[in-house]
């Protein structure tokens, strides 16, 4: 059922007793007496039946209520529930919504470091499409008891890292018979999707705060709409920071910049036209207590004057944060780069684009209409609005008429299926054979044939690249015949790139004794899983000179045939910004060392945290206890950045790393020392700190400590 009405309003519930009596109560009792057009749409098209659904429609349509009935409607019929989403920080927004929700419910989390182990109580799970894969490769005995599955941006299915996992996580679902809810952005082919999740297909343009989008000529100043040129006042120079003061008098105002720099520059200047109130100084000292290093009082600086910068060079921490304030209406303006426009709830009155292009391996290259769209869909907050206004700046220079037809008349590109790739292929494959999903060549061609790449490309063609993902995972030794060796169950359920298993394991057996952190670093960065870093021509004498001077500790002493020149200098780098962390050497430094920011930085300890775990286990199966040991003691240090000392005061909420160093030094060693000498922790890390800290560790009786 392809379901796109020309309406312009919203339903009521009258009618609808004969979709699910206890569902409509439900909605009755939260406040809902109409229903957005998907909503009703979906309760058509046998939402609460259990048959799968696919709602393409815009931001703001109302496709989360659409998960919230179906989640209610499994809960209610006896079954538990999941909710999937691209990525961690969506995540942890889902499950603090869902929480309010449903809060006779158990939700619980899981995601990262954050995989909870009481998934097996869960009433409702929170994911990201990763932890599903591996819960999956575990075959987990909770899952037989789960009736639904909400799938967030599914359109990631075509995304280039995700969409694999996605796809194959989606394809066992949905042969598992799991009831499948697949929320998407618009894209070109929705039929297409839905026929491979077999699923109804509601598919609306309406959107509950209308959307108009202009383009801006740079060099008159002339905003082209659909009914009008608006002409903008002159006052910065710059066309898109002065597009955005128009509307900050009407509301807050997103921007998307091209790079992370022009994010911060552009907050910058914006602060000398936004005036913040007592609550942005109240989120301002939030800030300062739990952000640390230079990047994040600079944040909290201009949070106090109403605006902020977003973009993945921020802490987790730092970027929720601006995000919270944003909705509470402490902040005005937010300067961002376009990845805050991937499924983040942040609308605002307006949204200026500051051009169409962006840098990638090819250079300035124009951004993709759904880019675009995604973007764009971010103007207008429901209930507050009656429209919402995106303007796109024609910068580098282009016929706004011409910019207008492609973007705002044009149409969403193709999702196409990202399952194509050696690497995609690999992990995949190795993963359904290790759960027994995949049992002979049989069982092969009908999964390939499931997914979205055997439905678009057809079986043959898909068959004949997983034949060769086969051949390199018996050479590998983690595939015999069409069985999982006992290394390839451990692999998989590690959930590592076989490559880099191949990689790391090669490299081990060749050296018996252990080596240095810097070497066990180099190695695993080394690996596929590892994000790659860019190295400047200037860096790469320096890199060579340190490689020769270290030459003894390296385990991977040069590129290979499974690793190229590129990642192995890569790896380089990154091992020494990490032996950096771990010796506790300030964030400020490493930034300007290595020209990174504190969010790459954590990016890169976190996954390095998980592979050295993951080798570890994989080394102690294989024999090789030397190296295993080494690398479990690094894991720790990764995930905090600190000395083995300083592990347990880290874990104290707001000390980080630089904190913990200072409470170190004035003797306060333990949680233990941080409870008994509170005036002693507030000379070395301020009053507010601590007081913080006590109160999320439940320390109530504050009037006892004079400094309080």
């Amino acid at each position: 059922m392809r379901y796109s009405p020309s309406v312009t309003f919203t339903r009521t519930l009258k009618g609808l007793e004969g979709s699910g009596v206890s569902v409509l109560e439900w909605l009755k009792e939260r406040g809902y007496d109409r229903l957005f057009p998907v909503q009703k749409a979906a309760l058509d098209s046998g939402l609460i039946d259990f048959k799968n659904v696919l709602v393409s429609a815009p931001t703001g349509s109302g496709k989360t209520l659409v998960a919230e009935i179906a989640i209610k409607n499994a809960l209610d019929s006896g079954f538990k529930a999941v909710y999937l989403l691209p990525l961690r920080s969506l995540a942890f927004e889902k499950y603090f919504s869902l929480k309010k929700v449903f809060p006779d419910f158990n939700v619980v989390l899981s995601v990262g470091d954050y995989h909870a182990p009481q998934v097996g109580n869960a009433d409702i799970l929170v994911a990201t499409y990763e932890r599903m894969d591996s819960l999956l490769r575990h075959n987990a005995a909770w899952l037989k008891g789960v009736g639904t599955v909400v799938v967030d941006e599914i359109h990631y299915v075509g995304d280039e890292e995700r969409g694999p996992t996605l796809e194959v996580v989606v394809t066992q679902l949905k042969r598992l018979g799991k009831q499948i809810v697949a929320l998407s952005a618009t894209v070109g082919n929705p039929e297409v999707l839905a026929s491979w999740l077999e699923a109804e297909l509601i598919y609306d343009e309406w959107r509950p705060v209308e959307l108009e989008e202009g383009v801006m000529d740079p060099k008159d100043y002339v905003i082209l709409f659909e009914d009008r040129e608006e002409r903008v006042e002159r006052v910065t120079g710059e066309p898109a920071l002065d597009a955005s003061l128009v509307w900050l008098r009407e509301g807050q105002v997103l921007y998307f910049a091209s790079t992370r720099k022009r994010a911060e520059t552009v907050a910058k200047k914006m602060a000398r036209f936004v005036r913040g109130g007592s609550d942005s100084k109240r989120w301002a000292e939030r800030a300062r207590i739990e952000l640390e290093g230079e990047l994040g009082q600079k944040l909290a600086s201009m949070i106090e004057k109403g605006v902020a910068f977003h973009h993945a060079g921020l802490t987790n921490e730092a970027r929720m944060l601006v995000e919270e304030a944003f909705r509470s209406g402490a902040i005005k303006f937010v300067s961002a780069t376009p990845t805050l426009a991937a499924g983040v709830n942040l609308p605002a009155r307006a949204v200026i684009i500051e051009k169409y292009t962006r840098y990638g391996d090819e250079g300035e290259v124009p951004i993709s209409v759904s880019e675009y769209k995604q973007m764009a869909g971010r103007a207008g907050r429901a209930g507050l609005d009656e429209v919402g206004t995106s303007v796109l700046v024609a910068r580098p220079y282009t016929d706004p008429v011409e910019l207008y037809e492609h973007y705002v008349l044009g149409r969403p590109e193709d999702v196409e299926s990202a399952l194509t790739s050696a690497r995609a292929l690999r992990r995949s494959l190795l993963g359904l054979i290790a759960s027994k999903v995949i049992r002979d060549k049989n069982g092969l061609i009908d999964f390939i044939e499931d997914t979205l790449f055997g439905v678009t490309e057809g079986a043959e063609r898909a068959l004949e690249d997983a034949e060769r993902a086969l051949e390199f995972l018996e050479r590998a030794r983690l595939v015999a015949g069409s069985r999982a060796t006992p290394l390839g169950e451990l692999v998989a359920k590690q959930y590592v790139d076989p490559l880099g298993a191949k990689i790391v394991l090669d490299a081990l057996k060749k050296r018996k004794g252990k080596t240095s952190p810097w070497g066990y670093l180099h190695l695993i960065s080394s690996t596929p899983d590892m994000p790659k870093r860019g190295i400047a021509s200037k860096e790469v004498k320096s890199l060579l000179r340190a490689s020769d001077e270290r030459y003894d500790e390296l385990l991977l002493k040069e590129p290979s045939d499974y690793v190229t020149e590129a990642a192995w200098l890569s790896a380089l780098k990154v091992a020494s910004i990490l032996e950096d962390w771990i010796n506790e050497v300030p964030e400020d430094t490493i930034a300007e060392r290595y020209n990174v920011y504190p969010g790459d930085v954590r990016v890169y300890s976190d996954t390095a945290a998980w592979l050295v775990h993951a080798y570890s286990e994989i080394a102690t199966f294989e024999g090789l206890n030397t190296h295993a040991e080494a690398m479990k003691k690094l894991e720790v240090r990764l995930k905090y950045g600190v000395a083995e000392e300083l592990v347990e005061l880290v874990q104290i909420p707001f000390i980080g790393r630089v904190r913990a160093r200072l409470l170190w030094e004035v003797g306060i060693r333990s949680k233990e020392d941080f409870l008994k000498f509170p005036d002693k922790a507030a000379k070395a890390v301020g009053a507010g700190v601590v007081r913080r800290a006590l109160e999320a560790m439940g320390v109530k009786r504050f009037g006892l400590i004079k400094w309080i």
